[in-house]
C-alpha cells in the first residue's frame, strides 16, 4: 500500500469534478433530501468540523452534495486504501487514512493540519459504522473533541437518516444542524480534562441523535 503523505494537504480538481457530475446521479439514486443548509457557514473563514453519524460508505459523499457545503476532508479506514484504484479515489476525494482503534495521532495531528489551514473536516465520531438495522446513533468516540480543542474550530452535527438500511431507491434525508461552539462544547477553558473531552463529545453525538430522531419521528407521523 502506497504511504500517505500527512506532511501536506493537497488540492485536487477530481473533487470538484465528481461533485458536479456524479452529484445528481447520487441525488436521484438515493432519493436525497437536505434539511438545515442554512445552518451551514457562510463564512468561508471560520474554522469548523462536520460531525456526520456513520451509516454507511456514502456519509460524507451526501453531506458534501449541496452547492454551499466546501469541500470535505474525511478520515476513512486505512483497509480502504490497500486497493491501489479504491486508495488513490478516496484520496483524490479529500479522504485520508485512519487506523480505527489504535489512537492513530498522524491522522490527528493531519485532521488539526486542514483546519489550520483553511479546510473543512469531516469526522464520525462514533469511529465505525453502526451495525444497528435502523441505523440509531452510537456513543462518541473523542477524536471530534480533541481536534476542535486543538484547533479552535467549532462543530457542525449533521444527521444521516433512512427508514432501515440505507441502499439505492429508499429516501435519505441529510440534516444540518446548528452549530457548536467550543463555549457551547465546554471547550474554551485554557485548560480542559479528560471528561471534558468525553463531555464534549458526547455533546455532539446528542446534537446528531437530536436531529436523527426529530427525522424519525417526523417520518412515523407521516
Amino acid at each position: 500500500m502506497k504511504e500517505f503523505d500527512y506532511s501536506v494537504v493537497k488540492h485536487y480538481r477530481f473533487y470538484g469534478f465528481v461533485k458536479k457530475v456524479f452529484g445528481p446521479f447520487f441525488k436521484m439514486l438515493y432519493k436525497l433530501r437536505f434539511k438545515g443548509l442554512e445552518n451551514v457557514p457562510k463564512d468561508t473563514s471560520q474554522r469548523y468540523i462536520v460531525a456526520i453519524n456513520h451509516t454507511c460508505a456514502f456519509d460524507p459523499v451526501f453531506v458534501a452534495i449541496p452547492k454551499n457545503v466546501p469541500p470535505l476532508h474525511f478520515m476513512a479506514k486505512v483497509e480502504l486504501f490497500k486497493n491501489p484504484v479504491v486508495g488513490w479515489v478516496i484520496e483524490h476525494l479529500y479522504g485520508f487514512p485512519v487506523k480505527r482503534g489504535k489512537g492513530d495521532t498522524s491522522a490527528i495531528e493531519y485532521g488539526e493540519k486542514i483546519i489550520r489551514e483553511g479546510h473543512v473536516m469531516a469526522i464520525c465520531p462514533e469511529g465505525k459504522r453502526v451495525k444497528d438495522k435502523d441505523g440509531v446513533p452510537q456513543k462518541a468516540k473523542s477524536g471530534v473533541a480533541i481536534i476542535a480543542k486543538a484547533t479552535g474550530a467549532s462543530v457542525l452535527p449533521v444527521a444521516i437518516c433512512c427508514n432501515g438500511k440505507i441502499k439505492a431507491g429508499k429516501r435519505v434525508t441529510v440534516s444540518y444542524g446548528k452549530i457548536l461552539s467550543l463555549s457551547d462544547l465546554g471547550l474554551d477553558k485554557e485548560k480542559t480534562e479528560v471528561g471534558d473531552i468525553k463531555r464534549a463529545a458526547n455533546m455532539v453525538m446528542d446534537s446528531i441523535l437530536e436531529l436523527w430522531e426529530s427525522e424519525k419521528n417526523g417520518n412515523q407521523a407521516r
